[in-house]
């Protein structure tokens, strides 16, 4: 009789050196490595991730998509999530709209004195 590592109980040796359970255990500690390892790569990326300079969040997978594509050149400051991204667009947005409603106004009249009141420095106020 033959006593196994990791084996509670005796086994002939044609049994011992059969090894009938070697696939499933190979499979089950494969499967719990590649678990960890992809556990490993999860970790790394999120301690990559960009965070924001103003708010202090970490960026959504679409805004570091933004800012590290070829196109980044679109995705204003690359330094600012996409809340604080899209807080400046409607803030320059807003400013561009002021603008334009400034420019169509009729311009305010001015300051003109009353025809019938001269007033200076030395002169007597009525």
């Amino acid at each position: 009789m033959w006593r196994r590592l990791g084996r509670k109980d005796e086994q002939s040796l044609t049994d011992a050196l059969d090894n009938a359970d070697g696939d499933a255990l190979y499979r089950r500690q494969y499967a719990r490595a590649e678990a960890e390892d992809e556990w490993r790569r999860a970790a790394e990326r999120e301690a990559r991730r960009p965070v924001c300079k103003r708010c202090g969040r970490k960026f959504t997978d679409e805004r570091w998509e933004e800012t590290t594509a070829r196109t980044a050149w679109k995705a204003g400051d690359l330094s600012v999530c996409g809340t604080c991204h899209a807080d400046d667009v409607a803030r320059q947005e807003a400013a561009a709209e002021a603008a334009r409603l400034e420019a169509a106004a009729p311009p305010a009249p001015e300051d003109v004195p009353e025809p019938g009141r001269r007033r200076g420095w030395f002169r007597r106020r009525p």
